[in-house]
């Protein structure tokens, strides 16, 4: 299977319900999501397996070509989407809503990383919500909150 970046849209009601799929890298296109007159765009980014530096000025290229009255939301963030948002200015435009994430959470029991679906409203004052493995354990946020929910305060600026 190739990694090669794949978009799955469906249209109704002008809202795009977009999913990306592999990597976003130098050969992204994202032409057949250009100009598809939607006044909403959902952004599902489960699948994305990798960012590199030529794909965040793929995705910066094209986001920037967004209408600026459009709502755009990005929905099952990966670890590396919101390490890019974080890190790169411009990744998300001004607007835009990031509504669920990925976040690393340790499990003692397991000696392992587990990545959590989080909802960006269950974020309050910075701080990681508790979570407990499908066993119980109490499970330890495995990032400098500070740092990982950055940003949820670009989300308004």
């Amino acid at each position: 299977m190739s990694d090669k970046l794949s978009i799955e849209t469906v249209i109704e009601k002008g809202v795009a319900d977009i999913k990306l799929s592999g990597q976003i890298d130098e050969d992204s296109d994202f032409a057949t999501i250009t100009n598809i007159g939607c006044h909403t765009l959902n952004f599902n980014f489960d699948k994305v397996t990798l960012i590199n530096s030529c794909g965040v000025r793929e995705w910066i290229n094209y986001i920037e070509g967004i209408e600026e009255n459009a709502k755009i939301i990005y929905h099952n963030c990966p670890q590396i989407v919101i390490e890019q948002i974080n890190m790169v200015h411009g990744f998300i435009k001004k607007g835009t809503k990031v509504e669920s994430f990925y976040a690393p959470y340790y499990s003692e029991d397991d000696d392992d990383v587990v990545k959590i679906l989080l909802r960006t409203d269950e974020i309050v004052e910075g701080k990681a919500p508790e979570k407990k493995s499908e066993s119980g354990e109490e499970l330890e946020f495995d990032a400098i909150e500070a740092q990982y929910f950055q940003f949820i305060s670009q989300m308004d600026s």
